[in-house]
C-alpha cells in the first residue's frame, strides 16, 4: 500500500510509475483527479482528459507493423 501511495504521488508521467498506475488499473481515476486539480491553475489543461485503453500506450510505428506482416496492429484510436 505504501508503494502505491508513493507511486501515485510521484507519477509525473515517468514511465515506470505511470505503468504502475496502468497495471494496477487506477491510471484513469488518478490522472483525471490530478488533471482536475491542475486545471484550476493552468487554463491550457481545460480539455485535458485521460481515457483508459486509449491513452495508456503510444502508437506502434508503421515500420514495426510492416515488419511483422500484420502480426502487430495499431493501438486503439491511433
Amino acid at each position: 500500500m505504501a508503494l502505491r501511495w508513493e507511486r501515485r504521488l510521484e507519477f509525473a508521467l515517468e514511465s515506470p510509475r505511470f505503468f504502475d498506475l496502468v497495471r494496477w488499473g487506477i491510471a484513469e481515476p488518478t490522472l483525471n483527479a490530478y488533471l482536475d486539480k491542475e486545471k484550476t491553475r493552468h487554463d491550457f489543461l481545460n480539455n485535458a482528459q485521460f481515457t483508459a485503453k486509449r491513452d495508456e500506450y503510444y502508437p506502434i510505428p508503421q515500420r514495426e507493423i510492416d515488419f511483422t506482416k500484420g502480426l502487430y496492429t495499431q493501438n486503439i484510436n491511433y
